[in-house]
């Protein structure tokens, strides 16, 4: 049951400050399919909110048949195809002229070159596309976007298979938070990017069906005080910028979260991403990752605790 909010201040009660969010580096993943053009223009618009740099990356590998030795010279033209490539992109996307942007095409794994470029650069955001592959297919051919999640340090957006265009991607926010183990650097993000926007925000915490949690913290279930701790998370002036509403669900959340992202009329989905957290999970059958196939915008993963 929503509560929407006025004033979001609950008198006696901490309340989390807002923190101001500067992306003014982005790394955007680039693997030349129709996912990674996605996000390009995803990474485009959020360029466009905040004048950021964009960072094209390619890690370029070589296809391998049987266990023969690859000559040098196959990859030379397989590097020289990629960057081909990058070039034919950038010349499609006339967009990318009114911002500064740089490209990196080298031989390594596409994580490993995309954690390269974030450390050496201190990006602030990388963006990559997602197939939404599930089951034996995603275990057989792995997933570079949930590498990237798993790898990489800073805040991750991933545009998934069914993510409409949208003109501006902070239109309406998504929260979706454990309020336990995913950090509350997260929601420190969904409320600066509200904030800065004047998007209207949703924060939302799903009470799992069959919860390992209720054998230790039972009062996790009681909506009641979920609402509390979700109205914690709001900062005491947000609502001199825009409206949240508090939502607490019962269910699955990897089939709640998009069915709210879809009826709030989300343009992002902003969750935390802790180790212990069930958004944490690398397996495909994990929520963060049914989340990702199944939402109707992007999820921004957002690692850690708040500083």
């Amino acid at each position: 049951m929503p509560n929407t909010i006025g004033n979001a201040t609950l008198e006696g009660e901490p309340h989390l400050a807002t923190s101001e969010i500067l992306l003014q580096t982005i790394v955007v993943a680039v693997d030349f399919s129709p996912y990674s053009r996605r996000a390009l223009k995803e990474a485009l618009s959020i360029a466009r909110c905040f004048g950021s740099e964009l960072l094209l990356v390619h890690g370029a590998t070589p296809a391998v048949y049987g266990t023969e030795l690859i000559p040098a010279e196959c990859f030379d033209v397989e590097l020289e195809a990629a960057r081909a490539r990058m070039a034919d992109l950038i010349a499609e996307e006339p967009e990318l002229q009114e911002f500064s942007h740089r490209e990196f095409v080298a031989y390594a794994r596409a994580v490993d070159l995309v954690q390269q470029v974030v450390s050496e650069n201190r990006a602030d955001l990388v963006v990559a596309g997602s197939h939404g592959a599930r089951g034996v297919e995603l275990l057989a051919l792995g997933s570079v976007a949930q590498s990237i999640l798993r790898d990489v340090s800073c805040p991750v957006l991933i545009v998934g298979p069914h993510c409409a265009t949208e003109a501006h991607p902070f239109r309406a926010i998504l929260f979706a938070t454990d309020l336990e183990a995913s950090g509350l650097r997260s929601a420190q993000f969904a409320t600066g990017l509200a904030e800065r926007f004047h998007s209207p925000l949703t924060m939302l915490h799903v009470v799992q069906k069959n919860s390992p949690k209720s054998e230790i913290q039972p009062e996790l279930l009681e909506e009641e005080h979920a609402r509390r701790k979700l109205f914690q998370l709001l900062p005491d002036d947000l609502s001199t910028y825009t409206a949240a509403t508090v939502v607490v669900e019962h269910g699955k959340a990897a089939e709640v979260i998009p069915y709210v992202a879809s009826s709030s009329h989300a343009s992002l989905i902003v969750t935390g991403f802790g180790t212990n957290s069930h958004f944490g999970h690398h397996v495909p059958w994990s929520t963060l990752s049914q989340v990702i196939r199944q939402a109707p915008c992007p999820v921004l993963s957002v690692k850690g605790h708040f500083a």
